[in-house]
């Protein structure tokens, strides 16, 4: 009886890896569709500066591509310059400054 409890266990446990990794494969692949998506909206010097960001803040870069390429889906974009990607990054930093919260104490 033991013995069947620790193979459920077991069963489970490996059934839970499986839908764990395909998961993340899932993931995985819309966020290469997304960059792919992106990048047919950018320039080379834009697609440069947009892999250096990659490499620092792969998370502000994923939110870029993310907003690029819903702006190409909806046709509000035709090729986006270095400059207004710089425009784009500085707009997402101001709101990431809004929504963090400054303490400041007075003497």
């Amino acid at each position: 009886m033991d013995e069947d409890i620790e193979d459920l266990r077991e069963q489970k446990k490996k059934e839970l890896e499986e839908k764990k990794e395909s998961q993340e494969e899932a993931a995985e692949e819309q966020r290469k569709q997304i960059r792919q998506q992106a990048a047919q909206y950018l320039t080379k010097d834009a697609k440069s500066r947009l892999g250096n960001i990659r490499a620092a803040n792969p998370e502000k870069a994923s939110s870029v591509e993310m907003q690029i390429a819903q702006l190409g889906k909806m046709g509000q974009v035709d090729k986006i310059t270095d400059d207004q990607l710089k425009d784009i990054l500085k707009s997402i930093s101001e709101e990431e400054n809004k929504k963090s919260t400054d303490i400041k104490f007075r003497r």
